[in-house]
């Protein structure tokens, strides 16, 4: 009879332990970044991109572009490419000013009328920016809307982490 009664604390414990382990590994496992993707364009030319759909502080949404092209593995741009919701428009051309935290990043000039875009859209040359990204804290990035208050739009900790993946992949 007495070791009938240990049985069910035996249990409990290894319920515990084995709960405790799947957690850790959740913790431990390295995230996916199934929206890191590789496109091959003309000749030795490849694309690189990033794509999120995130909501600005006014609660608009936007599709978060973040690109680099690769060529006989020199890489030839990395710009971001913001497009917000039809009938947003955004003032050209003006830098993107970018924040992490407290900390100024510097402005991202924009490049938009190299392009054939719409208005709605903004497209930055984000290298420099990029660049100096040291950790995964959100950054800030203050919209130059047309006609309105300019806007933030807050990049989150995973999205960045997947920015500095990009940087990474050749």
């Amino acid at each position: 009879m007495n070791n009938l009664s240990k049985k069910p604390s035996f249990f409990k414990a290894l319920t515990i332990i084995s709960l405790c382990l799947y957690l850790l590994t959740l913790t431990l496992s390295p995230p996916a970044f199934a929206s890191i993707h590789k496109y091959p364009e003309a000749g030795d030319r490849v694309m690189f991109r990033s794509v999120q759909s995130l909501r600005d502080t006014d609660d608009k949404a936007w599709q978060v572009v973040l690109y680099k092209r690769v060529k006989s593995g020199v890489v030839n741009s990395f710009n971001l490419r913001l497009v917000g919701f039809p009938g947003t428009e955004l003032q050209h051309p003006v830098p993107l000013n970018v924040a992490a935290g407290s900390r100024a990043m510097g402005m991202a000039n924009d490049i938009w009328s190299e392009s054939d875009l719409p208005i709605n859209v903004g497209e930055y040359d984000f290298k420099s920016i990029i660049t100096q990204v040291e950790s995964n804290q959100p950054l800030r990035l203050n919209l130059p809307v047309k006609g309105e208050k300019k806007a933030a739009l807050l990049v989150p900790p995973f999205a960045v982490r997947e920015w500095r993946l990009l940087l990474e992949t050749n």
